[in-house]
């Protein structure tokens, strides 16, 4: 039995990936406008970003565009990027095995939402729901810890776990 579940995977066409506030999600311009909302999106350099728009902050999964799924398990949630694997069962099979006592964060950003309720999709693109990873965060404020997981040298995953952040 799986200790995780694991969403749908996640592409996008091009442009990184970016995770905001579903209540707001509409209001996501894309590649429209001057400076696009997508151009202010590829600014960041980072494995994960952050960008202030609509009142609140987003999220950018910078670096490639990976294919994306989001894992949770109990109090753990995980957004799991597959660099390289030979199968979607292989990547499946070695999230389970990932103890995050054990890893060594590379970056790490506080991020604040509205609300607990995200969204994340194509920055590229204006927020279409049937295109989208929806998913729950205990608390808006949130850590965002960013590790490469390489357990076999077939298999190598980005991932950033998400952790709420204590009220200051």
């Amino acid at each position: 039995m799986s200790r995780f579940n694991v969403s749908t995977w996640l592409s996008s066409s091009g442009g990184p990936l970016i995770v905001m506030d579903a209540s707001i999600a509409g209001l996501w311009t894309g590649v429209d406008g001057q400076p696009s909302d997508y151009a202010m999106a590829c600014q960041s350099a980072d494995y994960a970003g952050k960008l202030a728009a609509y009142g609140t902050e987003v999220l950018i999964l910078g670096d490639e565009p990976l294919q994306t799924a989001v894992a949770s398990a109990g109090d753990t949630l995980l957004i799991v990027r597959w660099k390289w694997a030979e199968s979607e069962a292989e990547v499946r099979a070695q999230i389970e095995h990932i103890d995050l006592g054990r890893v060594s964060f590379i970056e790490q950003l506080s991020i604040d939402w509205l609300d607990s309720t995200l969204v994340m999709f194509d920055a590229a693109d204006r927020f279409n729901p049937q295109a989208c990873l929806k998913f729950q965060v205990d608390s808006p404020m949130c850590e965002v810890s960013t590790f490469l997981y390489e357990p076999t040298p077939q298999t190598a995953l980005l991932i950033h776990s998400l952790t709420p952040r204590p009220v200051d």
